[in-house]
């Protein structure tokens, strides 16, 4: 009789799964019932996508005793061009908090390709400020980034289920000069709430700020 399927922690399968050749980020959707239902990767384009598809099948029958259909396997790659813009952009690399009584102070990092940034923020910990702190400590770290006589500042940020998931929305004014624009960007909760705060701000300011490489 075969082995049973060994149980998938999500974390470790997409840091597993980077490992691959060309494999620049990956995104692993689990449904209900822990299996998973999706991988998204985003990968370099020096090798045929149907050769990347062909080793995360393996990847994940070797180390899972996994056979997932390929049908559920998605692969986006990147020109060189867009590899360098992707590698300028701000990403998220750190998220801590502590807790004193009543206030919550949380800080977030975040890195473009030469330097790396931290922002704080503190305030009551209430159920409906929390989230706003982790997207305010996110866009302190993004002060740095940002060339003068631009404002980036929070308008809100939610949580709200979307079909069987829940979702982080942030909402943005940034202000370059005299105009104005409204962002607004998602991301779904897979196991912590406070990283999806920062990547859904991310989400709404990462292709528009002008990085001070």
């Amino acid at each position: 009789m075969a082995d049973a399927p060994k149980e998938i922690r999500l974390a470790e399968c997409e840091n597993l799964i980077k490992q691959i050749r060309d494999v620049i980020s990956v995104n692993i959707v689990l449904g209900d019932n822990k299996e998973i239902e999706e991988i998204h990767i985003l990968a370099e384009d020096t090798r045929n996508a149907k050769q990347l598809v062909r080793d995360v099948e393996t990847l994940l029958r070797v180390e899972y005793g996994l056979d997932l259909d390929h049908k559920k396997i998605s692969v986006v790659q990147l020109k060189n061009e867009q590899k360098l813009l992707q590698d300028k952009r701000v990403k998220f690399t750190a998220i801590q908090y502590s807790l004193q009584g009543s206030q919550l102070e949380a800080l977030v990092e975040l890195t473009s390709d030469k330097r790396s940034c931290q922002g704080k923020s503190c305030g009551v910990n209430s159920s409906s400020n929390r989230l706003r702190l982790f997207a305010e400590a996110t866009l302190n770290a993004l002060n740095d980034f940002l060339d003068s006589g631009t404002t980036v500042f929070l308008e809100d940020v939610v949580q709200y289920p979307m079909g069987r998931r829940n979702m982080i929305s942030a909402a943005l004014t940034y202000m370059q000069g005299p105009s104005e624009e409204y962002l607004v960007g998602s991301a779904l909760i897979k196991q912590d709430e406070k990283e999806a705060v920062v990547r859904a701000t991310l989400d709404a300011i990462n292709r528009r700020i002008p990085i001070d490489i």
